[in-house]
């Protein structure tokens, strides 16, 4: 068996997950907000851990996720990271984490994925997405391989402090963004918002539309799912920004994702 916990905002890392555990033999796939908060004793011949990159460093809900993470000693553990630029040290920051709980990460690899955060940049769209699509799917079967073989790699520690630094403040400073959270006339109360939140962080009040509660982890899935195009982060630049998710994940699959602990 092979297990591979993982935090996907907008289906680029599920992408990643799916395609490795299509590789692996008898593979599970396990969603870490799911399983926030639980101990997690991860077994398997290969252990898996897989997100993208915010902040320059590690989303919210994995730095939760991993607080109660422990893995068998057994187990080969390697790290698979995504982000739309340098990653920094993201990889530096996980490896430190598993360190001081006695865990050895074997293998790291970044990939680069289009980007999904519009407050900084607008998602790309047509041929440029196409490209980066292609380029990152190449890449991808290269780590596959490596996983597949069990080849080590070190991860990199470049501008490790960078990440240490600036990323838990990110996180915590993240918490209070959906202030300026909103939606528009077009909202038809179909819940996906609610039900795509990774941390609980939208309720529906009596009129159907959402209300966000001050957890926030800026993940926006909320904005990039909404199958109207309601939900909007502020009244300037969202109006003009691409919604994104990864083309081979629908709206139904991750859904199904988003409610389930493992999927075999």
């Amino acid at each position: 068996m092979n297990s591979l916990y993982v935090y996907s905002g907008t289906g680029n890392t599920l992408h990643i997950a799916d395609r490795i555990a299509k590789e692996l033999d008898d593979c599970r796939i396990i969603n870490m907000s799911t399983v926030m908060g639980k101990k997690v004793k991860a077994e398997g011949e290969r252990v898996g851990i897989i997100y993208p990159v915010h902040a320059f460093g590690m989303p919210g809900v994995v730095s939760r996720f991993m607080s109660n993470f422990e893995v068998d000693r057994s187990s080969w553990v390697f790290l698979v990271i995504n982000s739309a630029g340098m990653p920094l040290g993201t990889e530096a920051q996980c490896q430190s984490i598993l360190g001081k709980k006695g865990i050895e990460l074997k293998a790291s690899f970044a990939l680069k994925m289009p980007g999904n955060y519009p407050p900084l940049k607008n998602p790309p769209s047509g041929e440029k997405l196409k490209k980066i699509l292609k380029k990152g799917d190449s890449k991808l079967e290269q780590v596959v391989e490596s996983i597949k073989n069990k080849r080590q790699s070190r991860p990199s520690t470049l501008f490790r402090w960078v990440s240490e630094r600036i990323n838990p403040r990110a996180i915590k400073e993240a918490r209070k963004g959906d202030r300026v959270f909103y939606n528009t006339d077009s909202c038809n109360s179909c819940g996906v918002c609610q039900a795509v939140c990774p941390v609980g962080n939208i309720v529906l009040d009596k009129s159907g539309h959402p209300r966000w509660l001050g957890k926030c982890t800026g993940c926006l899935s909320c904005f990039h799912w909404c199958p109207t195009e309601a939900i909007q982060y502020n009244r300037t630049s969202s109006l003009r920004r691409n919604r994104y998710h990864h083309p081979d994940v629908s709206l139904d699959r991750y859904l199904k994702w988003c409610k389930i602990e493992q999927e075999d």
